[in-house]
């Protein structure tokens, strides 16, 4: 795959995302904490609607919720 990012375009719409929901690496409790709720807060209103416009984004905060788990729980 070659996709071409358009960094002008991404740089403002990265910080628009963020503004609004903080998706980021989780590297502390607090941030783990701060991001379930946001997960939370989307699957209330997506649910499993996989043609839901932000289906996708609870899988991207799925993810990063389990990264930190597999990371920071004992087995």
């Amino acid at each position: 795959m070659n996709a071409v990012i358009d960094i002008q375009r991404l740089v403002p719409a990265w910080q628009s995302l963020q503004s609004v929901a903080a998706v980021t690496h989780i590297d502390s409790e607090a941030k783990y904490a701060q991001t379930t709720v946001l997960l939370n807060g989307l699957l209330d209103v997506v649910r499993d609607d996989t043609q839901h416009p932000l289906y996708s984004l609870v899988s991207v905060v799925g993810d990063l919720i389990e990264a930190y788990e597999m990371d920071h729980e004992p087995l």
